[in-house]
């Protein structure tokens, strides 16, 4: 699964990367988010392994979004879209950190709550949900929004609607408009996928199999195939009660590109630097993307 060996990719490039982030002191926030938003050679990594102080922010500020991918800029930071499920339902923003996982203001340098980039889909109402405890049937984009404050308001507690499937919405407008239904939450994800097009993401490398890592327990965990990888790590860190530290790569270990070119690694700067001359790149050899760049 790419996914997560990007994980632990992202692991090897920060460790190899200048601690003192002197960049963010020399950029403003509106610098570093478009520097974020136009990197080359920004890629895609699991939601899982955004910084902690990323996910306090998203836990707290974004609790009625949906994750739907996480990026890295290997030289500035994180871009996160996230698919609005209230108040502007159907919407998909961008939420931009620093690498410390600090959060930056938007384009605009307002809460960045209030800037979409487009409106993926509407719901088709009546809608049911469910927040905490209390179920709610709403018939309209301002009763969703007036049942969201109250709840909050009453309660005092944050929760993300918990949709009574299936619900349908309605992608396009007028003769253009289709209605699909929705069964779970990884179709709505996929839902917000569509909008956005996933055949922009960026896949950056995988390993050359055989590949090991040193554990947080000291042990060596030797993987044949990505599957293998990924069976694992799960087993391990679903038993693994330690201080949760990330795996290490035993090197040298052999990078695969998507061009089919393999780049064999001593180091953590040398996985940086393999990074920096691969990944990100359209077709040509310039290092940019003919489509564009990065997506938007």
């Amino acid at each position: 699964m790419k996914k997560l060996l990007l994980m632990f990719t992202l692991i090897f490039m920060i460790t190899s990367c200048d601690d003192n982030m002197s960049y963010m002191e020399e950029m403003t926030d509106l610098q570093l988010i478009e520097a974020i938003a136009n990197d080359p050679n920004k890629f895609e990594i699991d939601t899982i392994d955004i910084p902690q102080p990323s996910k306090l922010v998203v836990d707290s500020e974004y609790f009625d979004y949906m994750m739907l991918t996480a990026e890295i800029s290997p030289e500035y930071g994180y871009q996160l879209s996230m698919g609005d499920m209230a108040l502007d339902a159907g919407d998909i923003t961008e939420v931009f950190f620093t690498k410390d996982g600090r959060k930056l203001g938007n384009r605009q340098g307002m809460d960045d709550r209030k800037r979409h980039n487009k409106r993926c889909f509407k719901y088709v109402f009546p809608l049911t949900f469910s927040l905490g405890d209390v179920s709610y049937t709403v018939n309209d984009y301002r009763e969703f929004g007036d049942t969201m404050k109250a709840h909050y308001q009453e309660t005092g507690e944050k929760h993300r609607p918990a949709f009574a499937y299936p619900i349908q919405v309605q992608f396009g407008r007028d003769e253009e408009a289709e209605v699909v239904t929705i069964n779970s939450d990884e179709e709505h994800k996929e839902a917000f996928q569509s909008c956005r097009g996933e055949e922009g993401d960026k896949k950056c490398f995988t390993f050359g199999f055989p590949v090991s890592f040193i554990m947080p327990d000291g042990s060596t965990l030797t993987a044949e195939d990505e599957e293998d990888l990924e069976a694992k790590m799960k087993a391990f860190f679903e038993t693994y009660e330690g201080e949760r530290k990330r795996p290490e790569v035993v090197f040298p270990v052999d990078l695969v590109f998507e061009d089919g070119s393999t780049v064999t690694a001593n180091s953590h700067e040398e996985i940086k630097q393999a990074m920096k001359d691969n990944c990100g790149r359209g077709n040509g050899d310039d290092g940019t993307d003919e489509e564009g760049g990065t997506r938007g």
